[in-house]
């Protein structure tokens, strides 16, 4: 090995050792002597070693005076933001110069666990009001810390309903997938009418069954809310990597070209984030009035650039949300999602249902005749009812009009009535076995309307009611405002049938809502935007308590008084039922 420069090789080394016999009388000096060329051969060793390693590695000296200049992270900053709506929601965001990684202290109890953050920042729920000590330890290199301080106080007025909790977490933690098998799982609408009404529906466009599955990523997300020890909810979302992206949040959150369309993105969600409930304000006619905001910024799969939902119904096993998003340029739009419990889907395999037919009541003028027919006049004993209308099936008293179907009951004197109306129906233009049906309708006011979406057997002619069988969808009774029905005739319970199940829908005269039948070989299920409100399931089914495997039509009818429709209102002159559309799915 060659030499380093100024310094002894191994060869001078060798040189500078010196020996001499040994004699007689010589050991004491011999032995002092040996000490002193032992010790200075063991220093110009260890000089040469020094030096040796200063040539070989020049780079450590570097290293060591990196390892030995470990510092405490400076300037630590730390501030609270406090939520005032009472979801005991704080957002913590601490910032300091040399910090890789902080730990806060929240305050909730002694000897508590740190809640880790990468960043610094923090969004936490607390479950009850009072005054909070929160410290963050920011650590730096080798775990060199600095720590700072806040008092925040926090009020917490909301509590979340504990079934809504039980329902979201199961008890502990609980998966929640897209309900893609229904039609509007995905939805955008106006936050208002051009009244400045509250709008609490999807009616500028409602996904279809399984629309997005070409998208490649949206529905496998994993959607997550856990049920803490301290009783605070948290949400993770597992979104694999890939998020769905709205066209108008790519460029600000992401930094992209804004594509033509939603589509998939690279994105990081891991962690998970509180979730604080608070009551909500928007006003809209059919919601829980329940709110939560995720923190950190969390999203619920499809990315808005908003993290507050609207919770506008739940069930045992589905939830239906609304969110509100603002563009760039301040225009906002109410988007829906419905989510079902994974666990649901499991032990209920998802039914896939395609569009076999529909009237969307796009143009203008008369209803399309190669969909619809009329009944006409006043039937048997007014269509065996007692009903007060005479049925046309003119203008005055149908028409579409700017994308919905008309049906006006009017008070006027023709042929021998005082009032006027349409039944429209599918019979010989579309009948059909088992499906989805989906009328989306607005009805009319007015004590002694009687407004009614419902389906008659295609072989009453023959086989006379109650025997052909009826499904009323939906029925409304304008002396009784707010509250719908559906009903089963059949053999063995008819007219004032004791199949029956009636629920409120706030603003049914003022908003738009979708009345829903799901017909299969075993159970009827009717619901009011998505949630069900009733089935018909009975354990023997016969002619006599199922007539309902075999063809059967539509009917879109408003009566005026008879049986149920009752007392007619004095001041009564007109009402309406609007139709935005009908559609019936059938299974793939």
């Amino acid at each position: 090995m060659p030499g380093v420069a100024g310094s002894p090789t191994f060869r001078d080394l060798r040189l500078r050792v010196r020996t001499k016999a040994w004699r007689p009388g010589m050991l004491n000096a011999f032995t002092a002597k040996s000490k002193i060329t032992k010790m200075k051969s063991k220093i110009y060793f260890n000089m040469f070693f020094l030096l040796l390693l200063t040539a070989i590695f020049p780079a450590c000296e570097e290293d060591l005076s990196e390892i030995a200049a470990i510092n405490a992270p400076t300037n630590l900053m730390l501030t609270a933001s406090v939520m005032q709506d009472g979801s005991g929601l704080v957002n913590f965001d601490a910032s300091a110069e040399g910090a890789m990684v902080y730990h806060y202290y929240l305050g909730v109890s002694a000897g508590e666990r740190p809640v880790v953050s990468s960043d610094g920042n923090l969004d936490y729920a607390y479950r009850s009001s009072g005054d909070y000590t929160v410290n963050v330890v920011a650590y730096g290199p080798g775990g060199a810390a600095t720590n700072a301080t806040t008092e925040i106080s926090v009020e917490v007025t909301y509590e979340p309903p504990t079934d809504l909790v039980a329902i979201l977490t199961g008890g502990s933690s609980r998966n929640w997938l897209w309900d893609k098998a229904e039609p509007g799982h995905l939805g955008v609408g106006p936050l208002a009418d051009d009244g400045g009404n509250p709008v609490g529906e999807p009616i500028w466009y409602m996904a279809q069954p399984f629309e997005k599955e070409s998208e490649g990523c949206l529905y496998n997300d994993v959607m997550t809310f856990s049920l803490n020890g301290d009783n605070t909810i948290s949400y993770t979302l597992n979104n694999q990597g890939i998020t769905y992206f709205n066209r108008g949040e790519v460029n600000a959150e992401l930094g992209a070209a804004v594509p033509d369309a939603d589509r998939c993105y690279d994105y990081e969600t891991s962690g998970s984030s509180s979730v604080g409930f608070f009551e909500s304000d928007s006003g809209i006619p059919t919601t829980t009035d329940i709110s939560f905001t995720i923190g950190n910024n969390g999203f619920v799969s499809y990315f808005l650039g908003s993290n507050t939902y609207e919770i506008i119904s739940y069930s045992e096993d589905e939830i239906y949300l609304r969110t509100i998003q603002t563009d760039d340029g301040g225009a906002q739009f109410a988007w829906y999602q419905r989510l079902i419990a994974e666990d649901a889907e499991d032990g209920d395999p998802v039914v896939e249902y395609e569009e076999v037919w529909a009237d969307e009541f796009n143009t203008d003028g008369a209803p399309n005749a190669d969909n619809w027919t009329y009944d006409l006049g006043t039937g048997d004993n007014g269509w065996g009812n007692g009903e007060a209308q005479f049925y046309t099936d003119r203008a005055e008293n149908v028409y579409v009009d700017n994308g919905t179907l008309k049906i006006v009951a009017k008070r006027e004197n023709y042929n021998g009535t005082q009032f006027t109306s349409t039944r429209l129906k599918t019979e010989d233009k579309f009948e059909f076995t088992y499906g989805k049906i989906e009328v989306r309708a607005k009805l009319p006011n007015g004590g002694g309307t009687w407004p009614a979406i419902w389906m008659l057997g295609a072989d009453y002619q023959t086989n006379t009611w109650p025997a052909c069988g009826e499904m009323d969808i939906m029925e409304h009774v304008g002396n009784n405002q707010n509250v719908v029905q559906a009903a089963i005739h059949t053999p063995s319970s008819f007219g004032d049938t004791e199949n029956k199940a009636s629920t409120t829908v706030n603003g049914v005269s003022d908003d738009f809502h979708v009345y829903e039948l799901e017909w299969t070989a075993d159970a009827l299920k009717f619901s009011v935007d998505g949630n069900n409100f009733y089935t018909y399931e009975p354990e023997v089914k016969d002619a006599s308590t199922y007539p309902f495997n075999k063809d059967f039509f539509l009917i879109l009818n408003v009566a005026i008084g008879g049986a149920l429709g009752g007392e007619i209102d004095n001041t009564f002159t007109e009402g309406v039922m609007e139709v935005d559309y009908v559609r019936v799915y059938q299974q793939k």
